[in-house]
């Protein structure tokens, strides 16, 4: 859990985007088994995306 959820690992992922970050994934990772308050803080950050999202979708399948 602290290298998926790592603060830091998700600020420079999401800080060095030009224009536009797109966090995909399970949605599971969005309902951490959390045993600690550090981890408690760590998967509120990387839940807090979810919160500030927004859903874009696409006009035509991917194929």
């Amino acid at each position: 859990m602290e290298f998926l959820y790592s603060l830091n690992r998700l600020n420079v992922a999401t800080s060095r985007a030009g224009c536009i970050c797109v966090l995909a994934g399970s949605p599971q990772l969005f309902e951490p088994e959390c045993r600690t308050p550090w981890q408690m803080e760590m998967a509120n950050a990387f839940c807090r995306y979810l919160e500030l999202a927004q859903v874009v979708s696409c006009a035509a399948p991917i194929s």
